[in-house]
């Protein structure tokens, strides 16, 4: 796109880059933040630690949302590596065969990211899930076609941390950390934001407490709340103080 000419305050035309250029890049996880995947990641979980004859010792909400190799290794604490493989390949096996499809889109997000995508900002989606499992259930939803690049964990990967997929994103597509917001749930976003310098805005209607929501340099309650927060002038990412909340 051209650059736009204008008026300075002198009355001489000056050169500024297009509002597309200076809008920040959207960065949305995807369990929780875009989709309620829950019920197929606590169904597969179910039936997986079943066969397996593993205790969860507490609810297995909590295993949504960071990758699956953390919570193999927190239920196989004495496990082999080639075990805490094998567990992993069987709830992948069980969410390929029906898990993925036990979801839903959020209300208004699809509204949202039409909107923002209308708006002009660049959309991504960075998530702990297997790329090719986002990739589909985007495309279930026919939600693919908003974002520039869906970027997911793959088995070639040597590190399956939020952190270092988020870096991979930010690199590989030349975004300033500065001029882009990390959109999720969990304490895992906001943790993947602030090692990479990051914003992030708490998306409050998924799966995280409040207690982790405060820990985000914004919180939106609705998705609808999203467009107006990313478009503020907003101050560099909150080292851990308290966050903004749209009500």
């Amino acid at each position: 796109m051209a650059p736009v000419l204008r008026l300075d305050g002198r009355g001489t035309f000056c050169e500024t880059q297009s509002m597309a250029q200076t809008l920040p890049a959207l960065i949305f996880d995807l369990d929780g933040t875009l989709t309620d995947s829950m019920p197929g990641i606590v169904g597969c979980l179910h039936k997986v630690l079943d066969a397996w004859r593993i205790d969860p010792r507490g609810p297995l909400e909590r295993f949504v949302g960071p990758p699956v190799e953390e919570w193999t290794t927190e239920l196989l604490p004495d496990g082999s590596d080639e075990a805490r493989a094998a567990l992993a390949r069987d709830y992948r096996g069980c969410y390929d065969r029906e898990g993925w499809k036990n979801n839903s889109v959020y209300a208004g997000v699809a509204e949202m990211l039409a909107e923002l995508r209308e708006r002009g900002f660049p959309l991504y989606v960075c998530t702990s899930k297997q790329q090719h499992f986002a990739v589909r259930i985007l495309d279930l939803f026919g939600l693919s076609g908003l974002f520039t690049a869906i970027y997911g964990d793959k088995a070639e990967y040597a590190s399956h941390s939020k952190e270092d997929l988020l870096g991979r994103l930010l690199v590989e597509h030349s975004l300033k950390p500065a001029n882009a917001w990390m959109i999720g749930d969990r304490i895992f976003d906001i943790r993947a934001g602030r090692a990479n310098g990051v914003r992030c805005l708490a998306a409050a209607w998924g799966y995280g407490p409040p207690e982790e929501c405060a820990q985000a340099d914004a919180v939106a309650v609705t998705p609808a709340e999203v467009l107006e927060l990313v478009s503020a002038e907003t101050p560099a990412p909150n080292p851990g103080g308290p966050a903004t909340l749209v009500a």
